[in-house]
C-alpha cells in the first residue's frame, strides 16, 4: 500500500516550462497569508497541443496529475534561514493535506499544477498554516468537480 502523506519527486513541480505557464496563464485564489496560484489542464488538450509530450498522456487520463510547488518571497523574507523554514512549513501543509483533497477532487483526465506563495511577512504557525492550506484545497476541489460535471454534462450532449 502506498503512503497517503507522501511529497514525492513526482509530485513536485520542477518544470521550468510548467512554471512559467502557471504564472502566465494560472487562476489565484486566497486565503491570507497564503496564495494558491493554480491551472487545471485537460487531458485532451494537452494531447492536441503537445505532439510529442514528454509526460504521459495515458497515466493523466487515467489517474490525473497533481504537481505543487512552494515559495516565499525573497523581499519580504530578507535571510534565507526565513524563506527556507517558510517553505517547509508550506510543503509540511501540503502533505498533510494532500490525502483529503486527492478524496474529495475527481483529477482523472486532469493535470492539475499549484503553487503556494506565502504573502505576508509574519510566519504563523504549522496549524494555522495547515488550516489555510486546508481552505485552498477545499475550495480548488469545488472548482474540479464543478468543472467534471460540465464536461460530463458536454459529452452527454454531444452523444
Amino acid at each position: 500500500m502506498p503512503n497517503l502523506f507522501t511529497y514525492q519527486k513526482i509530485d513536485k513541480l520542477k518544470s521550468r516550462k510548467q512554471t512559467q505557464h502557471l504564472f502566465a496563464k494560472g487562476q489565484s485564489m486566497n486565503a491570507f497569508p497564503i496564495k494558491l496560484i493554480y491551472t487545471i489542464e485537460l487531458a485532451e488538450a494537452l494531447s492536441v497541443l503537445v505532439p510529442s509530450p514528454p509526460f504521459n498522456i495515458e497515466a493523466i487520463t487515467l489517474k490525473g496529475q497533481l504537481q505543487a510547488g512552494v515559495g516565499a518571497p525573497s523581499r519580504t523574507f530578507r535571510k534565507a534561514v526565513m524563506r527556507n523554514r517558510v517553505k517547509r512549513l508550506l510543503r509540511e501543509g501540503y502533505r498533510l493535506e494532500k490525502p483529503a483533497f486527492l478524496a474529495t477532487a475527481k483529477l482523472q483526465g486532469k493535470r492539475v499544477n499549484l503553487f503556494f506563495l506565502y504573502t505576508d511577512a509574519t510566519v504563523l504557525t504549522q496549524s494555522q498554516i495547515q488550516e489555510k492550506i486546508k481552505q485552498l484545497l477545499e475550495r480548488l476541489s469545488e472548482k474540479l468537480n464543478l468543472i467534471n460535471k460540465t464536461t460530463t454534462e458536454d459529452k452527454l450532449q454531444d452523444k
